[in-house]
């Protein structure tokens, strides 16, 4: 039994995590089978049980070109003994210990001074980042992903090596061997990250404490640790650019498939502006930290390990100046495949465990107006123009420590300028971003007031609370998928926030399980572009989705070729990536304007038995001598047969699946 006094300091550290795991899950929810998941489970379910997807285009284009295998071999592993629902929570719950865990122990190597609690300030931080996404791979996301994995298990990596280079580099090179069996991109990208790190170190290893024979035994430990995911992965290379000309590949993959993961100059003003404002708040909080001589701080020098993090958010710095080159100067195919710039998330990660020693001097100052400085940044990492803002007054309030203005007129001009920001955001954020922090400060100001000259300790009775609170929506969401609450409209909504189990809660996902269900399972359907979850709930096979792409250049002519068919669009691929760039909305709604007829011609060129559209209007009847036969309704999609006598005996495309 836990057993904490009135006066306890605080939390245990694992108690603290399992309370933040909890807020992050009411707050951010759990999004199983969505998003990325919807089409990479499916390759899971086809490895598990071959019967499955076997007349997939999608799905089989993976029989080629595969670079997700010990991704899938993982959830596998999970998913045999323990359920698919089940695997999945377990190895989520598992990724977001590994990330507090790295984070933490970052933290505290970097802030010593700053005692255990700035380890979960810097998990919060970094839980609560959203401002400054380039790249847009989110620091932690509220599914499961392989690069969520590799991200856990490089944070983990870099904590060991900054925290204790002379025995941190037996621990760190297997952690980002394994991160790059799971997700290889990804896993080599940390593992140049550390290894330029390495060297970087052993250059200054007189501030680093790092001498050249730990950096050479961390470097040939990190080349015998990603030998085998290269062995694995490079053999498929030959595969990737077989059958395309090298500007149509680049058309498909790079600017068709994922232009938001590989072009800098398609990110926002925004995006760019708050990803710049962790390079000023981590340089901020370095300088911040040196604390000239005679003053009343603790410290008067940076401790190796900070000096160490401050060489590799340099060299992340450089390689992504380099990478831009690359992708955006000499447009090099392969460096943009390659996709550098998730790097700039692991610099977003790096950036707030050096601001988190910062935020924390600041809160414990005690003053309204410090506080208030904390609370800004902390509730700006929000949103993109909400932490410029945040950004701007530090560096202001920064500046004026240092000035010999009097404190009452340096605290009215951080006003005055605050002020200004909530006025600029008011007027031009999309996202109001305004309101949080004004809210957050009134927050601050409120409680400042209610609990002067008190303070508040840890007590059993407090613990308790502070765990059912965290814990209830999550739990309710378990306990509302069971069949008795099936179709209530509070355990829907509470489910669509937690999905720990297979249960639909959308329109596709429910007509989905309705044919998984009553069609034969051979069947192969065709549906509009955009949704991305039907395949996965109707375990059948789907002859497109625009989401679901493969990799490989064989792959993706097929899948260019069906989606120009699902819209209708003639032309060459330069003019069809022009006009989905353009108007990728208006593009794919050409599915649903299509007529009875000419969806049943698509159907028999796609090789499909079943159709997937908008469901009939309430006056409209099928034509029992029509094309198409209505099979079910599930609020605005409904699912219909394809007549026999409707088929065409022109050539399918699926002559030309891989």
């Amino acid at each position: 039994m836990l057993e904490l006094k009135n006066d306890s300091p605080g939390l245990p550290r694992w108690l603290a995590y399992i309370l933040i795991f909890g807020l992050f899950l009411t707050l951010r929810g759990y999004h199983s089978r969505d998003g990325d998941q919807a089409y990479r489970l499916p390759l899971l379910l086809h490895q598990q049980d071959a019967g499955v997807f076997t007349d997939d285009p999608f799905v089989r284009a993976f029989d080629t070109f595969n670079p997700h295998r010990g991704y899938l071999t993982l959830l596998n592993l999970a998913s045999r003994p323990l359920g698919l629902s089940t695997g999945l929570a377990a190895l989520f719950a598992l990724t977001f210990a590994l990330t507090c865990l790295g984070l933490d122990r970052l933290a505290r190597a970097v802030w010593p001074e700053s005692g255990p609690n700035v380890g979960i300030v810097a998990v919060v931080l970094v839980l609560i980042a959203k401002a400054g996404n380039v790249g847009t791979n989110h620091l932690f996301e509220a599914m499961l992903l392989d690069r969520l994995i590799g991200f856990a298990l490089g944070w983990l990596a870099l904590a060991v090596a900054v925290e204790d280079p002379g025995r941190g580099w037996r621990t760190a090179a297997p952690l980002l061997g394994l991160a790059m069996l799971i997700h290889p991109s990804v896993g080599l990208q940390l593992a140049m990250l550390l290894g330029a790190g390495w060297v970087g170190w052993a250059f200054c290893s007189t501030r680093a404490c790092v001498s050249k024979g730990v950096a050479l035994r961390g470097l040939a430990a990190l080349g015998l640790a990603v030998g085998p995911g290269l062995l694995m992965n490079l053999g498929q290379g030959s595969k990737l650019f077989a059958g395309l000309p090298t500007e149509d590949f680049r058309l498909l993959s790079v600017e068709l498939q994922g232009p938001q993961h590989m072009l800098p100059h398609l990110w926002r003003t925004p995006q760019w502006l708050a990803w710049s404002c962790y390079i000023v708040l981590a340089l901020l909080a370095f300088l911040q930290s040196r604390r000239p001589e005679g003053t009343n701080q603790t410290t008067t020098s940076a401790p190796a390990a900070r000096f160490r993090l401050a060489i590799l958010l340099g060299i992340n710095l450089l390689g992504l100046a380099l990478a831009w080159v690359a992708v955006e100067g000499f447009q090099d195919l392969r460096a943009t495949l390659f996709q550098p710039f998730r790097m700039a998330t692991v610099f977003r990660g790096l950036a707030l465990v050096a601001l988190s020693g910062h935020l924390l001097e600041l809160w414990r100052r005690g003053t309204w107006a410090d506080r208030s400085r904390a609370t800004l940044l902390t509730v700006g990492l929000a949103g993109d123009w909400a932490f410029v803002v945040a950004t701007l007054v530090e560096v202001a309030c920064a500046a004026l420590e240092r000035s010999p203005i009097r404190p009452a007129v340096r605290l009215a001009l951080a006003g005055a300028g605050l002020g200004w920001g909530l006025i600029f955001l008011s007027r031009h954020d999309t996202e109001s971003g305004h309101l949080p922090l004004f809210a957050a400060l009134t927050a601050l100001t409120v409680l400042t007031l209610v609990f002067r000259g008190r303070s508040l300790a840890w007590n059993r009775r407090r613990i308790v609370w502070a765990l059912a609170g965290s814990w209830a929506v999550p739990l309710l969401a378990l306990g509302a998928t069971g069949e008795a609450m099936r179709g209530q409209a509070w355990a829907t909504s509470l489910v669509d926030r937690c999905r720990f189990a297979a249960v639909p809660v959308d329109d596709v996902e429910r007509l989905a399980v309705w044919c998984r269900d009553h069609t034969p399972r051979s069947a192969r359907f065709i549906g509009p572009p955009g949704p991305k979850t039907f395949r996965l709930w109707s375990l059948r096979s789907l002859a497109f989705n625009r989401a679901a792409s493969p990799y490989h250049a064989e792959g993706l002519a097929d899948w260019s070729a069906r989606f120009r068919d699902h819209v209708g669009f003639d032309g060459p691929d330069s003019k069809f990536v022009r006009a989905y760039l353009t108007d990728r909305h208006g593009l794919e709604r050409r599915y649903q304007e299509m007529g009875d007829a000419e969806r049943a011609r698509l159907a028999t060129r796609q090789g499909a038995s079943h159709i997937v559209a908008a469901a009939p209007s309430g006056r409209a009847t099928m034509a029992s001598d029509g094309p198409l036969e209505l099979l079910h309704v599930e609020g605005r999609y409904a699912v219909y047969r394809v007549r026999p006598s409707s088929s065409d005996p022109q050539v399918t495309l699926r002559d030309s699946a891989p």
